[in-house]
């Protein structure tokens, strides 16, 4: 069991990283890597839900039955909330789409793009809340990784997690330094047919107001932009989980 919610654990992690850095289009290499880790992380949620099937099922063949707890159908309610953000999230992704499948994108459609990143930060929102639900699981198998049953720590399993978090660290900072973003990919077209015009220099009226649709998403650098949206997490995940907490303790006095 612990070895499943290691892979659990470790897959989640992988997912939460890559979200976050999924919020940047210009993160590493730009396009290229927003939209094929976009579609990696379609399929890894696929493979989390599948790790987690057993919950899924008996949770739908109990969702009538009044010992369900509200836990567990407020929690099934937000997965269902969370797979179809997902989803809307990637097919306006395809539908927008400039490198993998460039066919889908018939202009700059600024709807579609709107959609897209209303349901990312929608997404973001909702992830948070999974894990706030979901902190007493993580916490309680950080502790059986690195705590024994007598209650001491691990100093084997506290290296190999340093070790990896400074792995993690270097390799983000490389890939930060080394690759780079192509600016003209993210431009959108209109932009690129006047700069092949030669008009260089739109008029001053133009410039100010910009394009309604152009992104403006700050720092690139992987590691500011998972710190800022893990910040964005704990703003969400503190709050509900110790309204949770409280009412889980009110369930307790009550039975």
């Amino acid at each position: 069991m612990l070895k499943k919610n290691i892979v659990k654990m470790i897959l989640d992690i992988s997912l939460a990283i890559t979200f976050v850095l999924l919020m940047n289009p210009r993160v590493f290499n730009g396009l290229p890597f927003h939209e094929v880790a976009g579609l990696v992380i379609g399929v890894a949620v696929l493979i989390h839900i599948g790790l987690n099937y057993k919950w899924v099922v008996n949770t739908v063949k109990n969702i009538f039955n009044r010992s369900l707890s509200g836990k567990a159908r407020f929690g099934f309610l937000l997965n269902v909330l969370l797979l179809v953000s997902m989803a809307a999230i990637i097919v306006t992704g395809i539908l927008i789409s400039k490198v993998v499948f460039p066919h889908f994108s018939g202009g700059e459609n600024h709807a579609l793009r709107e959609l897209h990143d209303i349901f990312s930060k929608v997404t973001l929102v909702l992830v948070g809340v999974h894990i706030a639900l979901h902190w007493q699981w993580i916490m309680g198998v950080f502790r059986k990784i690195c705590k024994t049953k007598e209650g001491y720590w691990r100093k084997s399993s506290l290296a190999i997690i340093a070790f990896l978090l400074l792995l993690f660290v270097a390799s983000m900072q490389w890939l930060a330094v080394n690759v780079k973003p192509n600016e003209e990919a993210l431009k959108p077209k209109f932009e690129h047919k006047v700069a092949q015009a030669g008009e260089m220099t739109a008029p001053a009226g133009f410039r100010e107001r910009e394009f309604p649709h152009k992104e403006h998403h700050g720092n690139s650098q992987p590691l500011l932009v998972i710190f800022s949206h893990f910040t964005i997490w704990t703003f969400v995940i503190v709050p509900v989980y110790y309204i949770e907490k409280r009412m889980r303790k009110k369930r307790k006095l009550t039975v």
